[in-house]
């Protein structure tokens, strides 16, 4: 039953966004139009929310602008497939923008192709969970949900809808990739899933986010998520230079800090609003948005001589960025100033990607 679905390539099958979600050196689609994107007129664009002239006096987006941007996005959505054909670049920038809350759930299915597959394969989730999981990864699973998300109402109670549909999304994904089963992080991915969209709709969307966004990150050995982090300590040398310094004077690799935001989302990084509006990007341009926030986030930490002066010692940097960071580096205007301030492209990431294969490979083969 699950074999008749590939993972990826079945995913690959839906839009033009949904079809570059990871930049990777095989993927002749993820030279994407990036070029333009820390050019004035993207960042004029891409920054409507956060100009003070459309805005209320307490900080919040009027209500006419968001109910036109709601008209849009409806107007998109019935239109889906015409606008990813002609007009992909409007997509990216409106999800930049933000998804209207009613409109999240249905985008997130249209963006990561679980749509295309919920409408292929209409039974395959309660197919799944009739179906028998190796016990030792059922407890895994149960250990793990009072944890998931645990401010969140919906989460809290043992005998909550919340807690269940959380254990039959993760289950019925260990029935579907048993390869890969289930490891911890998955839970707050599909915590965040099921805070937006039923239980169901949360299972594709979570699939194609495991399987094709990032795929093999949460396999043995995660050899994706090691050669990511090179190739970031790579991009940080010619984006940050200063903060890139100051890290390997401390002695802190990458591999520190990225796997906790990349791993999980930055769903216990982030305030919560600027993790569904990095969700937002991250299903339309994949894991080059993963690249950019973490960025984002150093800039705004350690960007500076004075912010550095801050955290003089390996342990106050490692503590500041895996356990708690600032609240000005958390909240969500921050985090997309930084961010579409970010020199770093599809097209670059390639090409270090590429380097680093070739390097891993030489390694072996010694």
């Amino acid at each position: 039953m699950t074999e008749e679905i590939s993972s990826a390539s079945e995913v690959e099958e839906c839009s033009e966004v949904q079809q570059r979600p990871r930049v990777r050196s095989d993927a002749s689609h993820t030279e994407d139009s990036d070029e333009d994107d820390v050019t004035s007129e993207t960042m004029s664009r891409s920054t409507n929310t956060l100009d003070p002239s459309r805005r209320n006096l307490n900080g919040s987006t009027p209500g006419s602008v968001l109910r036109r941007r709601e008209r849009k996005w409806i107007d998109m959505v019935k239109n889906w497939d015409k606008t990813m054909k002609h007009k992909p670049d409007k997509v990216k920038k409106r999800c930049r923008k933000g998804i209207p809350q009613s409109i999240r759930p249905k985008a997130w299915m249209l963006l990561s192709g679980a749509d295309h597959l919920k409408r292929k394969y209409p039974t395959l989730f309660e197919d799944l969970a009739e179906e028998h999981v190796d016990e030792k990864v059922m407890d895994q699973i149960r250990k793990d949900l009072h944890r998931t998300l645990p401010k969140f109402e919906l989460f809290k109670s043992p005998q909550g809808q919340g807690q269940a549909d959380l254990l039959k999304i993760l289950k019925c994904y260990a029935v579907h990739n048993p390869t890969i089963g289930y490891t911890q992080a998955m839970s707050d991915i599909a915590g965040s899933l099921l805070t937006v969209m039923p239980a169901e709709d949360a299972f594709w969307v979570f699939m194609s986010v495991i399987d094709n966004y990032l795929p093999n990150y949460f396999a043995d050995g995660m050899v994706p998520l090691l050669n990511d982090a090179n190739v970031f300590e790579t991009l940080l040398q010619e984006a940050l230079p200063d903060v890139d310094q100051y890290l390997k004077t401390l002695g802190i690799p990458a591999l520190t800090y990225l796997p906790p935001w990349f791993l999980c989302l930055f769903t216990r990084t982030l305030e919560w609003t600027c993790v569904l509006r990095v969700m937002d990007m991250f299903l339309c341009e994949g894991i080059k948005v993963l690249f950019r926030v973490s960025a984002s986030i150093l800039q705004l930490t350690l960007g500076s001589a004075a912010l550095r002066s801050q955290y003089p010692c390996t342990s106050d940097v490692n503590d500041m960025l895996v356990r708690r960071l600032p609240d000005h580096a958390r909240r969500t205007e921050g985090i997309l100033q930084q961010y579409l301030k970010m020199p770093i492209t599809s097209k670059v990431m390639v090409r270090y990607h590429m380097q680093t294969v070739q390097k891993t490979s030489k390694v072996k083969r010694k």
